[in-house]
């Protein structure tokens, strides 16, 4: 549900509006005849306000300052279409540590927003995200002190949906077993009346997405690439791809440490052709290797290709390939040159054209030889 309120035919907000009720705040510049930042500092000088994206001009320093001032994300009106805007809201929701003052009932189907029975040992807080397999919730474990992220299938066991239900299993049966730093925990897994859950930690530190829209260091960039490869490299080992790497799916938790998370695009190598069928193309074009968006075989080397998409987004802000259809953007992976960074940056360039190499066989061949490299 969307409430609308136009400043310009109602004035400004109270000081008082406090954002009750609402999961998320969407603020245009300009505010009326104000300034969309005077805003944003105005609601985060309140306890507990939701989540703000900002929808702005796009200028570098107007979405520096107003990741500053707090808001948690930012798009750009020249950019802006209903698949970045829906990105944005997803992301926002995952990663935020916001929760509510007074925690709704698990049995409120407007909180919930799905008919699936819920483990009877977690408390809800508020639903984080709703996908076409799972529903994701914010949630308390009964009689412990921890919040943590809870998945629920859809689908009961029994359904027509079984293939489902059988990713759902696969994707614990391989997070589970890691135990590294950079990885998301998993807690705990079981069947709620024949719907699959699964319980990971919450991080509360926000996105890495949220991060590169505030800029960021390039030393900073360079150590944040080396841990997920450091997370990649125990995936590979374990015999997993990881396949959907994109800043939204890196989180930090409040000490500052990342951990790698959404694994629903995860698989085993061996498992390919039975979990996703051959030619089956999945993942965000933004970050897909060629080969991934051209529905070829994928190896490790397709990870250290969207790897490299992040690494350039972190320096420099921006995607390294850009288009106005997903078609497009998998057309530029393929065909456009790497491209160069700023004079600046220059001295990452060579780790760049690896790591982006058309052909999987000139990129890093896996993650030992690219943590090898060194400035």
């Amino acid at each position: 549900m969307i409430r609308e309120y136009d400043p310009q035919q109602s004035g400004r907000l109270p000081e008082a509006f406090s954002g009750a009720g609402n999961d998320l705040i969407l603020l245009g510049h300009p505010c009326g005849r104000g300034d969309v930042l005077d805003w944003v500092k105005q609601f985060r000088a309140l306890p507990r306000f939701p989540p703000i994206v900002v929808i702005g001009s796009g200028d570098e320093r107007q979405i520096v300052a107003a990741i500053r001032a707090g808001a948690d994300d930012y798009v750009g009106k020249p950019g802006l279409t209903n698949a970045r805007l829906v990105e944005a809201v997803e992301a926002v929701l995952k990663g935020t540590p916001w929760v509510p003052v007074t925690p709704p009932s698990a049995t409120d189907p407007s909180i919930t927003g799905s008919q699936e029975p819920l483990p009877r040992n977690y408390e809800i807080v508020r639903k984080l995200a709703h996908g076409e397999i799972a529903t994701v919730y914010l949630a308390r474990q009964r009689n412990a002190e921890r919040q943590l992220v809870l998945k629920v299938l859809h689908q009961v066991a029994d359904s027509s949906t079984g293939k489902a239900l059988d990713r759902f299993l696969r994707e614990y049966e391989l997070i589970a077993r890691l135990d590294h730093p950079n990885v998301v925990r998993i807690y705990d897994f079981g069947v709620a009346d024949d719907h699959a859950y699964i319980a990971m930690e919450y991080c509360g530190g926000g996105s890495l997405k949220r991060r590169v829209a505030g800029g960021i260091d390039r030393y900073e960039a360079y150590r944040l690439m080396r841990d997920i490869a450091a997370a990649l490299g125990v995936l590979h080992v374990a015999g997993i791809l990881h396949r959907d790497l994109k800043p939204a799916n890196v989180l930090f938790r409040d000490d500052g440490s990342l951990a790698l998370i959404d694994f629903g695009l995860a698989k085993q190598v061996a498992l390919q052709a039975e979990v996703t069928g051959a030619g089956a193309i999945f993942g965000t074009p933004y970050y897909m290797s060629p080969e991934q968006g051209h529905g070829e075989p994928v190896d490790v080397r397709g990870d250290i290709y969207s790897l490299g998409v992040i690494f350039y987004e972190m320096l420099t802000g921006s995607k390294p390939y850009d288009g106005d259809t997903a078609m497009a953007v998998i057309v530029k992976h393929r065909l456009a040159p790497v491209p160069g960074l700023p004079a600046s940056l220059r001295e990452f360039q060579p780790l760049i054209q690896r790591m982006l190499a058309k052909r999987p066989v000139d990129r890093f061949q896996n993650v030992e030889e690219l943590l090898a490299w060194q400035p």
